[in-house]
């Protein structure tokens, strides 16, 4: 585990960003680094630092580029290049004035133990500041990926390729999920009008072929004009409503949709549901808000040991009698499934699913305790390369040799899951990824290698269709018409 740079009080606010940036480089995570970071600079310095750290992220192989086209020789100390970077991104794309862009970051540089590059900092973001409208135009006329993204982005993605390197780059818009437990759509949209928090209702439509007689299942993310803290959303602390975007919602109504279904056909069916690698669990507690109270079997569990695979061996020292379904979440980080656990506590939804601390590609559901599994949500892990836009470290923590990995892994999970699904059990499919790899090809390589395994159809108003599954790409326009993030969903049945 790497120890990363820790930015001190007498530090600099650039000097922070600038420390935090080589950590990423390094292969920190900026999510488990960012909380530090704001607690460390001045109350009134934090706007400016998330915004400069982010907006450097977003544009970091570009700026990048641009310095080396800069630079009379090239530049190999880290800290050096990440200063002049940071500089660069306050020139063309904050607009922050040139003095203070020029003379706090030549100050960071010193205050990294590398006066002797003071000179050269200055000179280079001098020219940068004669014509900054000429290297902006410079640094977006091309993509701001690794070399290997780009590339095998262009050959998943040839028609949407330029649209895509572009909207990577931009901010995501943010999404809310009303409970509806707790409140009715209008109601809390009437909640935003009041607090005068800007905003649009937004519908998604789903049908799967052969399930529910193809009715569309309806979905209604509300979108916000403008990003806001959570402090500022009405009623956000007793769990009316949650952040989720709008592409990751769509989980949570398959899963009804689903179960609705089973249900329907066989009234007196009690359900098991899985979903798999569910922390921090927006998904999981999604699923929960869309069905009653009643409907769902509260469990309590105790952890009694783990099994030789080093999986939570839990036994059920309580629960009532069965109503219609019971949910069971997994996940192998255990720090996760700590957040999974606040996620359902602020939402008034402890105890109605099963938390196991348990890695997917080993872990085999108690039989004494629980049947096998009618739906199974599956999570997948991916690389994540849909969701950029809010975490645009990915571009930099993301290694080509990361994607075979991932890969491989999926394989495994899907492995060890698909064992544990009911006959004519449901499994969804998901990913926050938008390499082919992952999603399409990894489908069709199931579908090739399982027999028993059949495609559920998905119809729906979002999305590219692909040979199998469809695929939401995080591009704000006529591709997709809510904005949200790039996932993968493809639906299975067994049997």
């Amino acid at each position: 585990m790497k120890t990363p740079n820790t930015p001190t009080n007498t530090d600099n606010s650039r000097t922070a960003v600038i420390k935090t940036l080589i950590n990423v480089q390094q292969g920190l995570s900026l999510s488990n680094m960012l909380d530090g970071l704001l607690a460390e600079v001045a109350e009134n310095s934090k706007g400016f630092v998330h915004n400069l750290l982010l907006t450097s992220l977003r544009h970091w192989h570009a700026t990048a580029r641009l310095l080396d086209s800069l630079a009379d020789k090239p530049i190999d100390e880290i800290e050096v290049r990440t200063t002049i970077q940071v500089g660069i991104t306050q020139l063309i794309y904050l607009e922050t004035a040139d003095h203070a862009s020029i003379f706090e970051t030549v100050e960071s540089v010193k205050q990294l133990g590398f006066e002797r590059a003071s000179g050269l900092v200055n000179a280079i973001l001098r020219k940068v500041a004669k014509n900054p409208a000429k290297y902006r135009k410079a640094c977006d006329k091309k993509h701001s990926l690794p070399n290997w993204l780009a590339k095998q982005l262009k050959q998943d993605w040839r028609d949407q390729y330029n649209e895509l390197c572009k909207g990577i780059r931009v901010p995501a818009p943010m999404f809310l999920r009303v409970n509806a437990r707790q409140s009715g759509l209008q109601d809390y949209a009437h909640k935003l009008q009041q607090t005068e928090i800007e905003h649009e209702i937004l519908t998604l439509s789903t049908a799967l072929n052969g399930l529910n007689d193809n009715q569309e299942a309806v979905i209604s993310p509300i979108r916000l004009t403008q990003s806001q803290s959570i402090s500022n959303l009405p009623n956000f602390d007793t769990g009316m409503v949650s952040v989720q975007d709008a592409h990751a919602s769509i989980a949570g109504s398959m899963v009804k949709t689903i179960a609705q279904d089973m249900l329907a056909n066989n009234p007196n069916n009690h359900l098991h549901i899985l979903d798999a690698c569910t922390a921090p669990s927006g998904k999981l507690a999604h699923c929960l808000e869309l069905f009653d109270k009643t409907d769902i079997t509260p469990v309590v569990a105790k952890k009694i040991g783990v099994d030789k695979t080093g999986n939570d061996k839990v036994k059920l020292i309580h629960s009532e009698a069965p109503s219609k379904l019971t949910f069971t979440a997994i996940d192998s980080e255990a720090n996760r499934l700590e957040r999974s656990k606040q996620t359902l506590a602020r939402l008034a939804l402890t105890d109605e699913a099963l938390l196991i601390c348990a890695d997917a590609t080993s872990w085999q559901a108690d039989t004494e305790n629980t049947e096998q599994f009618d739906v199974i949500l599956l999570d997948a892990p991916c690389t994540a390369t849909g969701v950029m836009r809010r975490h645009p470290d990915i571009g930099l923590l993301r290694q080509e040799d990361d994607v075979e990995q991932t890969v491989s892994l999926q394989k495994q999970i899907l492995q060890n899951l698909w064992q544990q699904l009911k006959p004519n059990g449901v499994l969804i499919y998901a990913t926050c990824s938008i390499l082919k790899d992952e999603n399409e090809t990894q489908m069709l390589a199931f579908l090739a290698d399982h027999s028993d395994a059949n495609e559920v159809k998905i119809n729906a108003d979002w999305g590219i269709e692909q040979a199998v599954g469809r695929q939401c790409l995080p591009i704000d326009g006529d591709l997709n018409k809510s904005g949200g993030d790039g996932f993968y969903y493809a639906v299975l049945r067994k049997g």
